[in-house]
């Protein structure tokens, strides 16, 4: 069985920047990870108030073995 999973990446804001688990609960109940793909990633100048940002997706496919 697979499964696709996509993260956001984005730097809007600090809460963003911080390191967060997006896949300990699918790696804990036996799942593994077969690929990881950055999909539609981007940097930008932002506006003088905020600056640059990074925005974009990591494709993460999972697959557990019955």
């Amino acid at each position: 069985m697979q499964k696709l999973i996509t993260i956001p990446l984005d730097d809007d804001n600090d809460q963003d920047m911080v390191i967060q688990e997006h896949l300990t609960n699918y790696l804990e109940n036996g799942w593994q990870i077969t690929q990881i793909v950055p999909v539609g990633a981007g940097v930008g100048t932002g506006d003088e108030e905020t600056g640059g940002y990074v925005a974009g997706w990591l494709a993460v496919l999972l697959e557990r073995i019955q």
